[in-house]
This record gives C-alpha cells, structure tokens and sequence, in this order.
C-alpha cells in the first residue's frame, strides 16, 4: 500500500516542473552576468520533498517514497580560502605597485642617463663646465674675466640643483594629495560596505538573500583589501525572534611585525557600522607643553590666524609629520555611534597596501632617519627611502660642493714656510690653549679651537664665501639644493677666488702663482666622505658615501635604479600570484559557458521529462477512472 494518494503523483511531477524551470531561470541569469565584473556564479538549491513520518505498525510490504523536490534558495559558489589569499596578495601588489609609481617619478627627475649635453647628465655636464672653467683660471689667474666664467659655471649649478629640489618639492606635494586622495576613497569604499551590509540584512531578514549586492559588496572589499590588508569575518547575529543572519566584521589584517601592538587589528567595519580614517591633526602648538595642564598660557593648538587656542574645533586641520592615520569610532548610516568603539592611532606599521607605500614615500629618509625615529616610530626606517631620503641626498651633494669651495676660497696669508702672516708681512704665531703653534701645515679649519685661535689672532684672512644659501647674503648655515647660490659677495665682485694664500718675497701679492686654484681643481676628483649629518642634525655620523661630486651624483642615480629594480621584481612576482590567485577564484566562481550549457540540457531534460511523467500519470488515471470495470468489446 502506497502511502501517497491518488493525485499526490501530479504533485511530484508539477514539483520536478518548477524545479527545472528555476534551474533554467538560474542558469540564464547566469549566462546574461557572464562579463558583469564582479559577478559570483549562482546554484540552484534542491532538497528532496517528504512529509510525515513512519507508521509504527505499518506493512513490511509498503513502499514510501518521496513527494518530489523543493527549491530552498538559491546560492552564490565562492571559496573564502581564495578571497582570503586573494586580497592578501592584493594588498602587496597594491604597495609595490604605489611604491614603484613613487620611484619612477623620482627617476623621471633624478635619473640622468642620456639627458644634458652629449647625453652626459645635466648636473654631471655642469659640474665638468666648472671644471672647465676652473682650469682657464688656473692659467689666467690675473684675467678679471675667468673669474667671471667660473661664477657663472657655479651660479649655473646652483640654479639646477635649485630646479632639481623644487621638482622633487613638487612630487612631494602631489603625492600628499595623491595620499588625500586615497584615503578619501578608503572612506567612501567602508562607507559602502556599511551601506550594503545594512541593505543585505534588511533583505535577510524579509527572507532574500540579495546575491547580487552580495556581488557589489565583494567587489568593494576587493578594492580595499589594495590599500590596507583586511581581515574579513562572517559570523551569524541574532536579530530576534530566533532568526540568525549573516554579518560582516572586517578588521586590519595584522601586519605590524612587532607581536607588541595590538592596533594592527582595529575593526573598520562591524555590521551596519563603519569607521573613517584621517592622517590629519588640529593644527599643534609647537610651544605647548605636553607635561604641564592645558590653559591660558599652555594652549595645545593654534587658530587659523596662528594664535594660540585651547578650543580643538578652532584650529584648522593639517598633516601628521608622519602622515600617521587615525581610525575614527564606528557608527551606523544615522551617525550614531557603536556602544564600546573609540578612535584608535594607528602605529606606523599596522597597515600594509598603497596607503601605506604612499606614507612611507612621503617619510623615509633612509641613512637621514635620526636614531630616535628609529628606536619609536620605525625600527626599519634606515633600510627604507622615499623622497626625503633622495632631497636629502641631493641636500648633501649641494652642502658638500659649497662647503669644500667655501672652505678652499677662505684662508689666512702665510710665508712660503707656512707661517701665518699679518696685513703687515710679519709673522703671526697663533696658539691653541696646550701652547701649540699653528701654521699652515697644521691648521685644521673644521677643528673649532683652531678657529677660535685664529680669529683672535692679527693673521690677515683672505677670501671669503663663493656659495651661501641665499643670493642677496654670505650667509653659509645650512645650504641645501633648494637655496644653494652664488654668494652676494662674489655675485657683486666684492670676492673674488683666491689664487693663493703665499705671499711671494719681494712681489706684490698679485702674481702667477695659482697654487689654491689648483686646490680647487684637484677638489673635483678628490674622493670624500658625505656625512648624513651635515645635512640632518640628528642623523648618524657614519658616512654614507665615499668617492667625488659626481661618483655621489652618480651613486644617487644607481641607488635609485636599484630600488626600482628590486621593487619591479617583487611587484610582478606578487602581480604573477595575484593573477593566479584570481584565474583560481574566477575558475570557482566565474560563470563557465561549458558548465552553464551542461546545466541548460539537463534542466531542459528534466522538464521534459517532468511533463512527460505528468502526461503519464493522466493517462494512467484517465483510464483508472474511465475504464475500470468495462469489458472490452
């Protein structure tokens, strides 16, 4: 005895009906999104049809069978372990990607292979012109005009590296407003997270599963897992009523090294909440102090006009020095804020991506970085180099030109003994405070207890600055490539290079001897150490760089291709992954014409055969009814 009725038969095949009828409804949809970026293949879910259960008593002899199938949904097929090691790889593609875009401009400005006259170099080509010049001297030493020439070879110079700084000024400017940039899509992309997981869960709850804002949401995930590693986690969340919805908390992806910081962790998205980041501060009072209470006299920020302020909203906000980020407190589209969330600040190295390579462009200075920047902010920081490391470079290069010349151009007269000589021709015996004598053979200009002997001594000097770091000044102090220039006082006339500081016997000073100009020329291939610390004071001592102005020109231009190259290589085998990666989830979740073809007979099939079954069963029961009894004639 069958324990499905009569017509209960009709009621399995219309079953099998809508079933394949759904399943060829799936399937077209899936065929129609086959080139919609972002789409995740869909499955049709079935579960076989039975009510009731097992008669106790029941004959061994009866036969239960099912009552058809049902279709419970309808899915997405997707490999979380993929999407995990998709986005991690994507957020180091997405910083090496950021960190060679920020070397190839670098490169575009620094880089002068085949650039200058006959493809020399331009500094390279300026620096040999003043060699040039220098060398005319030296047989000139009396002729106003050479003179004149190597001033114009040194104000030349110091124009390009003029130039040169301010292009590298302007590729600093444009990559803080390329970072801005940045991180106002960060926050648009977790304000449309946000927004979607409100909207799915709206959709839950009335019993849709929304797969395609499912497919939206993925889409913008994928996206931000570029410029931050992120951490994606699904849980279920109890909305009442005993109903279980899906929810989505994405947090950052631990990637600061050091196992002490926690902040590598903050949750950026919770739910229906989101939070924000920002790299800027209110703008700081840099006379504030930190250790005693905030007040008149003790304001912690400055108003738009400079003044002092105790009042945060008054003072305008600005960039961290450090371009540090700050992740805000969450809160839901209505602007309220989750119970429990605070504002974090971010450590240097919590975030991984192209926010963090356009930070690090922005600060690393490499050799430049002071010990205590490295001791608590970035214990890498002296491996690592962005554009401060490559200004400061250049900064050296300047700094090292104008100090040698300015040195070699100022001097005190001396006999051709080396003894030092007053305005008068007489001998001067300066002493150093352990009764030394100096003279010219020992006489160390760096040394300050020899300068401060020789100043107060009656030696006459002679020369005086060629380069200062303004035009209309002498003043030496801090030369850099962006304000390097000829000195006022050699611009004017009023200097002029010093062709020796020997006095001949019986001549006047005006003579052939060319001995310091010859001093000056051997300066160009004399190999010298370069100091980081000349030109950031709280740098290390130890130089970094031992060789002439142009084997440092040249070594600033071989750093750079080698950090390009290094940086290329990584970026295509993490590229290389990526698209691996990527071919793997679009092999699991990508719609496959092959696949959906399969799918469209076998759907098609089974309506038929559905049908068929349903016009085999009327047969069936039309001659059970119609013909049951009747004696065939």
């Amino acid at each position: 005895m069958n324990n499905i009725g009569t017509f209960g038969s009709f009621t399995t095949a219309q079953l099998g009906i809508y079933a394949a009828q759904n399943g060829l409804s799936v399937t077209g949809n899936n065929i129609a999104n086959i080139n919609t970026v972002g789409y995740t293949r869909q499955n049709l879910d079935q579960i076989s049809f039975r009510t009731g259960g097992t008669d106790r008593y029941k004959s061994q002899l009866d036969v239960r069978v099912g009552m058809g199938v049902l279709c419970t949904g309808v899915s997405q097929i997707r490999d979380p372990y993929l999407d995990i090691r998709y986005r991690n790889e994507l957020s180091q593609v997405g910083a090496l990607d950021s960190k060679l875009s920020g070397l190839q401009n670098l490169a575009s400005i620094l880089d002068e292979v085949a650039k200058g006259k006959d493809q020399n170099g331009v500094i390279e080509a300026q620096l040999g012109e003043l060699l040039n010049t220098l060398q005319n001297l030296s047989n000139n030493v009396n002729d106003q005009s050479a003179d004149i020439q190597v001033r114009s070879a040194a104000s030349a110079l110091a124009s390009l590296f003029n130039s040169y700084s301010k292009r590298l000024e302007d590729l600093e400017n444009n990559t803080i407003k390329g970072l801005d940039q940045n991180i106002d899509k960060v926050n648009e992309l977790l304000t449309g997270i946000r927004d979607l997981n409100e909207s799915i869960r709206k959709s839950e709850m009335h019993g849709d599963r929304a797969l395609e804002m499912r497919d939206e949401r993925n889409r913008l995930i994928d996206e931000l897992s570029s410029y931050m590693k992120i951490d994606v986690i699904y849980s279920m969340e109890d909305v009442g009523g005993g109903q279980m919805i899906e929810k989505l908390t994405i947090k950052l992806g631990n990637a600061n090294p050091d196992e002490a910081v926690t902040t590598d962790t903050t949750t950026l998205i919770d739910g229906i909440y989101s939070a924000q980041i920002s790299n800027k501060v209110p703008q700081p009072n840099p006379n504030f102090n930190p250790n005693a209470p905030a007040g008149p006299g003790n304001e912690p920020f400055l108003d738009a006009q400079g003044q002092p302020t105790t009042q945060e909203e008054d003072a305008p906000l600005v960039h961290d020095e450090n371009y540090n980020i700050t992740v805000s407190e969450l809160r839901d589209s209505r602007d309220r804020v989750l119970r429990g969330s605070t504002e974090v600040k971010l450590d240097d190295n919590d975030i991984q991506g192209s926010l963090q390579a356009m930070r690090e462009m922005l600060t690393e200075s490499g050799e430049f970085a002071s010990q205590n920047y490295i001791n608590t902010v970035d214990e890498n920081a002296a491996s690592k180099r962005g554009i401060p490391y490559y200004r400061k470079t250049l900064d050296l290069l300047a700094n090292q030109i104008a100090s040698v010349f300015n040195q070699a151009n100022e001097g005190y007269m001396q006999d051709q003994d080396g003894n030092f000589l007053d305005t008068n021709g007489q001998i001067v015996q300066p002493a150093l405070p352990d009764g030394t004598i100096l003279t010219a053979k020992n006489y160390d200009p760096q040394n300050a207890d020899h300068k401060t002997a020789m100043e107060a001594s009656t030696a006459e000097k002679k020369g005086g600055p060629l380069f200062s770091n303004r035009g209309d000044r002498d003043d030496t102090d801090g030369i850099t490539a962006g304000n390097i220039s000829v000195s006022n006082s050699w611009s004017k006339g009023d200097v002029h290079i010093v062709a020796s500081f020997k006095k001949p016997t019986g001549m006047d000073v005006a003579s052939t001897d060319n001995t310091n100009v010859l001093h000056m020329i051997s300066l160009m291939g004399t190999k010298m150490d370069y100091l980081p610390s000349a030109v950031a004071p709280n740098a290390g001592n130890v130089p970094m760089f031992h060789g002439t102005f142009q084997e440092m020109l040249g070594n600033i231009g071989s750093v750079l291709g080698n950090d390009q190259a290094i940086t290329q290589i990584k970026l295509d085998s993490s590229y290389t992954s990526a698209v691996e990666l990527d071919t793997s989830r679009d092999g699991v979740s990508g719609v496959d014409l092959n696949d959906e073809a399969s799918n469209l007979m076998k759907y098609q099939k089974s309506y038929a055969a559905a049908c068929r079954l349903m016009t085999t069963l009327d047969e069936a029961l039309e001659k059970l009814i119609n013909n049951t009894g009747i004696v065939g004639r």
